[in-house]
């Protein structure tokens, strides 16, 4: 190689590198902003050591999947945020549902992101779309369109049984809360008496009314010291959230009733 050439070379290494840095302080920038527009309900932290893959958990309080908590991840391309580069959202247990993929647990983007618009989209649009998947009540009209079509398929003709799917991946989640996956920024402990003051002196902090409650009852929720950093992110879901104070009793449910949030 030439001087010529070597000096060339060095150039587009240091192109390359100021443009992917610029990407990635505009990934930030998102992440700073996303604490107006993010849903109540849903949490997120960027994972400590790689800022493209993000951890977060989503808590349903309504509809067929209430008392669900679902982790997930979100996996945000180097090339973001480009036409055509979607984000990756993967489910950490398994979620029955017609726009969530059976194998992966990936969750289906393209319903409501035909293409995908860097001028239009961004990563709270698909929290948003997330969320609502748990409330839909219509999908695609065709059946090869979605990424599960089974469960499409007994939403439609047997809702009984898609309610028993449901409530088993809804069981699964509670199960499975504590098995926090490698490496992941989000973790979720057993409360113990002293997260009760914390969380009463967190709430005080947030000018939120709280009753007392037995913290053997609390529901599975994310440690007081994990939520202050979330705060940053859903601070308006955030007291909606931490004010819950038990586990709904299971109820007879209904596909089409159970309006969203």
């Amino acid at each position: 190689m030439t001087e010529r050439q070597q000096e060339n070379s060095q150039l587009t290494d240091l192109q390359k590198y100021r443009s992917q840095t610029m990407k990635d302080y505009g990934l930030m920038i998102e992440y700073k902003h996303m604490k107006h527009h993010v849903p109540s309900g849903i949490y997120v932290l960027p994972n400590f050591d790689e800022p493209r893959l993000w951890h977060g958990v989503i808590f349903i309080h309504q509809g067929l999947y209430r008392n669900g908590i679902f982790k997930f991840s979100i996996r945000i391309p180097e090339m973001y945020n480009a036409i055509g580069t979607y984000p990756k959202v993967t489910f950490f247990s398994k979620v029955f549902h017609p726009y969530v993929y059976p194998e992966s647990n990936d969750l289906d983007l393209l319903p409501k992101f035909p293409t995908w618009d860097p001028d239009l989209h961004y990563i709270v649009s698909v929290l948003v779309y997330m969320k609502s998947i748990f409330y839909s009540k219509e999908f695609s009209p065709d059946i090869r369109r979605v990424a599960n079509a089974k469960a499409l398929d007994l939403f439609r003709r047997h809702p009984e049984a898609y309610v028993e799917q449901v409530d088993a991946c809804v069981q699964a989640s509670l199960t499975n809360l504590y098995q926090n996956e490698p490496g992941s920024s989000l973790r979720f402990t057993k409360p113990i008496p002293a997260h009760e003051t914390l969380r009463q002196e967190f709430l005080q902090q947030l000018g939120t009314p709280a009753s007392p409650q037995d913290p053997s009852s609390t529901p599975d929720q994310p440690r007081p010291d994990d939520a202050t950093n979330m705060n940053d992110v859903a601070l308006d879901g955030l007291s909606n959230q931490a004010d819950q104070t038990g586990t709904v009793p299971s109820q007879d449910r209904q596909v089409m009733d159970d309006p969203m949030e």
